[in-house]
């Protein structure tokens, strides 16, 4: 089995994962690593028994024999490495938000399918719970679709250093956490035709961190409308300002909803018209015909996202969610942040085939009764 070697752009926190993930893999090391200040690379390679670090990414991919970089530097630095090496014909794995630019996204996805590279930007969905969501989306289970709600919302990053800098952040919420929500509910659902938005800055003086006093610019407060083909809307939330964390997804349909990480379930299925067979009667949102299929969720493998992006290099194939579909993604934060600026609704002009293609019959809400 050819060893696959890898160079790591960007040595902070989130790049701990990354090393964490490889190490559990065969026949897959990190060959350099590289951070803007040398000793952060070579503190790092030293961490992770890494041979050679630099902090120069275009010294790097020129001196090692690489197949694929992964990119963790801040989110306004993505950008020239991710294309520097795309140039090199390397494979990249991308940290979210993509970039910090919807011309910069379109860059990159642009230039990943000229030099025919695998390129592949997170978030990363294809968790075994997401797994098992996706195959309720249809008809027999929830009816037809009538909406969805998701979003991520959180105290805010403990850290004080550039996550409340918008001079160099470029964004705040809406690039760092609402990218979550949206991709769930569009790789669930596929692509969307329009957004109405609002985003502000709520909380400019933050204490973080152990008691520090933070001045803080991002934005912090976002809710947008999601709009589909079928007339539905999806209501996607992010807010810096909770006392707990709350991540969930959930999905309307005319007989039955489906729920994502709400309420203390990792799955719950609301199917008031038949019993789901196979799954754990519960009672959820005071509701009790309600379903946890933990057997289906069970049945679909817990790989993570550097397992796929090297089953992906091992194969020569795109990642499930495809740039094409992040960019899609993108666009969606992008298009809110216009909206928000503008007043107005913003029209969504990226498309993708779904990995998970829907019969379109369930969002057709208008041509009988239901």
């Amino acid at each position: 089995m050819k060893v696959i070697k890898l160079g790591m752009i960007g040595c902070g926190h989130v790049s701990d994962r990354y090393f964490a993930q490889v190490a559990k893999l065969d026949g897959v090391r990190f060959a350099a690593t590289c951070a803007k200040r040398l000793e952060n690379a070579e503190r790092k390679a030293m961490a992770y028994g890494v041979p050679r670090w630099y902090d120069d990414y275009n010294q790097m991919m020129d001196k090692e024999e690489l197949d694929a970089v992964v990119v963790t530097t801040p989110h306004s630095l993505h950008t020239e490495p991710v294309l520097a090496a795309l140039e090199r014909g390397l494979h990249v794995l991308n940290e979210k938000p993509m970039a910090t630019s919807f011309e910069d996204c379109t860059r990159m996805v642009t230039l990943a399918e000229e030099k025919k590279a695998i390129f592949m930007s997170l978030p990363f969905n294809l968790s075994p719970t997401f797994l098992a969501a996706s195959e309720y989306v249809h008809e027999r289970y929830i009816g037809k679709i009538t909406g969805a709600e998701a979003q991520l919302s959180l105290p805010g990053p403990w850290r004080d250093n550039w996550y409340y800098n918008k001079s160099i952040a470029h964004g705040g919420a809406v690039l760092d956490c609402l990218v979550y929500p949206v991709s769930r509910l569009v790789s669930l659902l596929g692509p969307a035709i329009g957004i109405m938005a609002e985003v502000n800055t709520l909380i400019p003086n933050r204490i973080v961190g152990e008691g520090k006093r933070v001045k803080s610019d991002v934005d912090d407060n976002a809710t947008l409308i999601l709009e589909f083909a079928g007339g539905q809307h999806a209501v996607i939330r992010t807010l810096w300002g909770t006392s707990f964390k709350q991540n969930n997804t959930l999905i309307y349909g005319r007989s039955g909803t489906i729920a994502m990480h709400d309420c203390g379930y990792p799955l719950v299925i609301h199917s008031p018209t038949q019993a789901l067979p196979d799954a754990e009667q519960v009672t959820w949102r005071g509701l009790t015909d309600c379903y946890v299929p933990q057997g289906k969720i069970a049945s679909f493998p817990n790989e993570d996202f550097m397992s796929h992006f090297v089953r992906c290099l091992r194969a020569g194939t795109q990642p499930v969610q495809t740039g094409r579909q992040q960019l899609h993604v993108h666009e969606i934060m992008f298009g809110a942040y216009h909206s928000a600026e503008t007043g107005n609704r913003y029209t969504l002009k990226t498309t993708f085939t779904p990995w998970d293609k829907l019969d379109q019959g369930i969002f057709d809400t208008r041509s009988d009764f239901i």
